[in-house]
């Protein structure tokens, strides 16, 4: 009896003897995130940092505080850039198209995550937590040349930061949207045009969700529609070379726009 007093006296002082991994802080609904898929044992006392790494198009690679390797819509070699080699423990899938979900090329036995069911034509809920990182999806609208269709972003919490990478979306966020999303702090959005926003469009979402820093990406690397994706932008950091590091201590007051180079081109 003594034994289970004092074991429990310490449980009080300490917290839980073995909490979950991650807690959601960006949206209070995604609390219940279940543990589903623990891809690496989470380091201890890491710096709570998350990298962030852009390869082209909307393929984006996330490493976070405990080493967890996240990477978002990959594309393949038809794609014309090239292609990183890569072994994430993780993979998002927000469009059912060969330049946003060429999972085979990722090494290992990744975790595939994928927005869409129904060979693309159907909403999936995603709501998974990968090592030290917890990752939900929100449904979004996306564009072909005829219709609008059915698209998925994803949301990536660590380190205490909220990730939005937001697929091809191609209309201005719904309230009920902007809820799901929660409070972001780094958003990657498309400015491309065609089959999901173009630069206007990109700066109305980015208005909407005033994350901390925005990426842009999805425009071929198009320099005019990057021109007009910053037009009247008052903070720019242009950042060729080297991962993006965020951490909560340090991020800047909304919103910096930050322009990645192809990360070994």
């Amino acid at each position: 009896m003594r034994i289970f007093l004092r074991f429990f006296a310490v449980a009080i002082l300490v917290g839980p003897i073995f909490p979950d991994a991650v807690h959601a802080r960006c949206a209070p609904e995604m609390v219940n995130a279940p543990r589903a898929f623990r891809a690496v044992p989470v380091k201890s006392a890491p710096p709570a940092r998350v990298s962030v790494e852009w390869f082209g198009h909307s393929f984006f690679r996330l490493v976070s505080p405990g080493g967890t390797r996240i990477i978002a819509d990959p594309f393949g070699p038809e794609m014309g850039f090239r292609v990183p080699a890569v072994r994430p423990h993780a993979v998002t899938i927000g469009r059912e198209h060969p330049h946003h979900n060429s999972a085979g090329i990722a090494a290992g036995n990744p975790l595939v995550l994928r927005g869409l069911g129904g060979d693309g034509g159907e909403w999936a809920k995603v709501r998974k937590t990968v090592g030290d990182v917890l990752i939900y999806n929100v449904p979004v609208t996306q564009r072909t040349y005829e219709r609008r269709t059915k698209g998925s972003a994803f949301v990536y919490e660590a380190g205490g930061l909220c990730v939005a990478h937001l697929g091809d979306v191609a209309e201005a966020l719904t309230p009920s949207q902007l809820r799901r999303l929660g409070k972001i702090h780094v958003v990657m959005v498309p400015i491309g045009g065609t089959f999901a926003v173009g630069p206007d469009g990109a700066r109305k979402i980015v208005e909407q969700i005033r994350p901390n820093i925005a990426i842009p990406m999805h425009y071929w690397d198009d320099e005019s529609l990057l021109r007009r994706f910053l037009r009247g932008a008052r903070r720019v950091k242009k950042l060729e070379q080297g991962p993006l590091y965020v951490t909560k201590r340090k991020l800047p007051p909304p919103t910096l726009f930050v322009v990645m180079g192809h990360q070994g081109n």
